[in-house]
């Protein structure tokens, strides 16, 4: 897409599964930082079981929750979650409050429940509507190029979200650290809900490298046809 590059990000099993086993999130970080990103797109889903596998009791709001933070380093990136259900109602301070977390752009659409766009309001999170039933992800990233100034993102998210991506020629690059270990039967492959083209979508290797703990780095550039 052009004035802004998306990298697609994920930590996966040898057999593609994103679940069902541990990764290493030290590398796995690392190796985003290398991107230089502006942004980061996470999926809502992914916010939501995140915080849920690390929040057994969700914290109370506070004071400081309703205020959009100014004091963060800039290192931290601004995180942008398309949630147009208002799945993340009542929790999206667990991910303000996160070190590597700027502050948060949420895209809406035309038929996000009313009280979420009030809560959002009342906390100073900035929200766009870009779409009428679902979110609209190619006017979102020329909205946040134009507005914010984003020239590359780098997403963390779930096949969901980034088969959308893909699907809709929006990814320039898969980076996948690949973990030594076969989920098998339970596991829930990345590319799962991917609608390809015929033939399949062709990738560039452009970077491979080993790292520690038998895990792989694997970079591909994607080569949509014309």
């Amino acid at each position: 897409m052009e004035g802004i590059k998306v990298r697609m990000h994920n930590a996966i099993s040898l057999d593609g599964s994103i679940l069902h086993f541990e990764p290493d999130l030290r590398q796995f970080y690392q190796l985003s930082a290398v991107f230089n990103a502006d942004m980061v797109l996470v999926g809502s889903n992914t916010a939501k079981t995140g915080i849920e596998m690390f929040y057994p009791a969700i914290p109370k709001e506070e004071s400081a929750d309703f205020i959009k933070p100014l004091d963060k380093s800039q290192h931290c990136l601004p995180w942008i979650i398309p949630d147009s259900k208002g799945i993340l109602k009542d929790v999206l301070h667990v991910l303000r409050r996160y070190e590597h977390c700027r502050d948060i752009i949420v895209l809406l659409t035309e038929k996000t429940p009313v009280s979420y766009i009030k809560y959002l309001e009342e906390r100073e999170y900035d929200h766009h509507v870009v779409g009428h039933d679902h979110v609209d992800l190619r006017k979102a990233l020329e909205l946040v190029s134009q507005r914010y100034g984003a020239r590359t993102i780098v997403t963390d998210a779930g096949a969901t979200l980034n088969c959308q991506l893909l699907e809709q020629g929006l990814v320039d690059e898969i980076s996948l650290l690949v973990s030594p270990v076969i989920v098998g039967d339970i596991s829930v492959n990345l590319f799962t809900k991917l609608h390809s083209p015929k033939g399949g979508l062709k990738l560039e290797l452009v970077k491979q490298e080993v790292l520690e703990n038998d895990c792989i780095w694997l970079l591909y550039r994607v080569r949509y046809e014309q």
